[in-house]
């Protein structure tokens, strides 16, 4: 998965959870966290103060990816948590088209049989109709 697919996946799980986006800092700290950059090169990078990065902006970020993948999320493990989120999705998505192609089968199948109680009934009718 590369680090887009990460940060899309990591936008919408928090968005779902949270009702709202990732901030571009949180984003960026999750870019620079997959490229193994730590929290000092970060903020020295961008120009932040090392504690703001790492007891704000990054304690928040894992917090929210915790929440919202309902399991402990670090700088350490995110890129997994949000692997197995992301094969969830796809077991999901998988098992409830499954789920739509039974339902549509059982619909046809249901629809037949109340078309051919009613075509009997109304060939009977016309039948009766008939010997009188």
């Amino acid at each position: 998965m590369n680090i887009q697919e990460l940060l899309t996946i990591a936008d919408k799980v928090v968005s779902k959870s949270s009702g709202r986006h990732l901030t571009d800092l949180q984003s960026d700290l999750l870019k620079a966290s997959s490229e193994n950059q730590t929290y000092e090169q970060f903020a020295n990078d961008r120009g932040y103060c090392l504690d703001y990065i790492k007891k704000d902006v990054g304690s928040t970020l894992w917090q929210l990816l915790s929440q919202a993948l309902g399991e402990k999320v670090t700088k350490k493990n995110f890129r997994q948590a949000l692997e197995r989120y992301q094969q969830a999705e796809k077991f999901v998505s998988y098992d409830e088209k499954e789920k739509q192609q039974y339902f549509g089968i059982y619909l046809m199948f249901w629809l037949f049989k109340e078309a051919q109680k009613n075509s009997t009934t109304f060939e009977n009718r016309y039948y009766s109709i008939d010997a009188e």
